[in-house]
């Protein structure tokens, strides 16, 4: 039979026992990846997000938009509740030393602001901690400390370029050229916008640099408004009208309409520089905005002032120092004081206006000292007479 086999072959039976301690070690292998990839991903929230607790972005967030609403109280008290459970979520300082800056707490600003430093460097975010410093030294620059502005903002623009960082690096900048253009170097000032600009507009389908980009705008219009070019002043302005609005960030308007009603103030356009005023206006009391507030009337006293309306010029003045000493802002109460003694000599109130004129020289002594000056020269011209 030629099918018959002599010799059968017995087949092997199969290699289990090899099977189960592969089988095995590939469990082990899929563990530690799965183990490593939990850690990397929790270096990575610690590292890369403000916090991994969720109840934290909800807070915050409602927090930004009671903000925008201008209930800064209920702004304050959300983030207090976050600084208190989760120390480490440091976009909760920036958002609190805004609000108590717009409520005229500048102490508590002020803290809040170095906070936010802290905690970030703590954390070795040194994105958050360029833009602490830029909070701390914009602080500085509205309270007329240049110095102490002008290094925060140095540390800031160096802090950022060590570590690539174009958004502060630009927010930077821009500060700065707003330093400067209150230092009255609109050149160096256009230079250092134009870089910023040029950041912001080569990544504008970034929120945060088209934001920007629109700050940038406004203050070149800003330093064109200085130099007495208007024209063109007003394209900058609206350019940055038209990105704040696209971005529906109508509330960011309130500077814009005091510069455009100062510019029309200039070329004796009454009734559209009133327009403007009382839109800002409306914003910032809508706002909460009390140091805006402080600046808006006294700003709304020299156009009635200038329109020869006395009586509505005394009362906005008026309200401006009631505010500002509200929030003990000097600069604002100063202006009030100098505006209230120049309106005062006007009316030929002499007494008025030398008690007004004194307290205004006392604080723009060491605030102002060109102005200082000419405080001085309207006291002897009151004594002359």
């Amino acid at each position: 039979d030629p099918n018959y086999a002599l010799f059968k072959v017995i087949p092997k039976p199969p290699r289990q026992g090899l099977k189960k301690p592969l089988a095995a070690h590939k469990k082990q292998i899929s563990w530690v990846v799965a183990s490593v990839a939990i850690i990397s991903i929790c270096v990575y929230l610690y590292m890369y997000l403000p916090s991994v607790n969720p109840s934290t972005y909800f807070l915050f967030l409602r927090s930004k938009a009671l903000s925008r609403r201008g209930n800064n109280q209920e702004v304050i008290s959300l983030l207090s509740r976050i600084t208190r459970k989760d120390p480490m979520f440091v976009p909760a300082y920036t958002l609190l030393a805004d609000t108590y800056q717009r409520m005229g707490d500048r102490e508590s600003a002020l803290k809040n602001l170095f906070d936010y430093a802290l905690y970030s460097e703590k954390r070795h975010d040194l994105k958050n901690l360029a833009s602490a410093y830029i909070g701390i030294g914009w602080f500085y620059h509205l309270e007329g400390e240049y110095q102490k502005a002008l290094d925060f903002y140095n540390k800031a623009i160096d802090l950022s370029r060590q570590n690539n960082d174009k958004l502060n690096e630009a927010v930077a900048l821009r500060k700065l050229a707003v330093w400067h253009t209150d230092k009255q170097d609109y050149a160096l000032a256009l230079e250092l916008l134009t870089k910023s600009s040029e950041i912001n507009r080569d990544r504008q389908r970034s929120f945060e640099h088209r934001y920007n980009l629109a700050c940038d705008y406004f203050d070149i219009g800003l330093v064109l408004s200085n130099k007495n070019d208007f024209t063109t002043a007003k394209e900058f302005y609206n350019k940055s009208r038209l990105i704040f609005e696209k971005l529906k960030l109508k509330n960011e308007l309130s500077d814009y309409y005091f510069n455009l009603g100062e510019i029309c103030l200039f070329e004796k356009e009454y009734r559209k520089a009133l327009d403007f005023y009382l839109a800002g206006l409306k914003i910032d009391q809508t706002q909460g905005n009390l140091t805006n507030l402080a600046s808006d009337y006294n700003m709304l006293g020299e156009l009635y002032q200038e329109m020869d309306n006395l009586a509505q010029a005394e009362a906005c003045f008026n309200r401006a120092l009631s505010v500002a000493k509200e929030i003990k802002r000097l600069p604002e109460a100063a202006d009030a004081y100098y505006n209230l003694g120049l309106l005062y000599k006007k009316k030929g109130r002499k007494n008025m206006a030398r008690e007004h004129l004194r307290y205004a020289q006392e604080i723009y002594h060491s605030t102002d000292i060109s102005v200082y000056e000419e405080i001085k020269k309207e006291l002897l011209s009151l004594d002359g007479n």
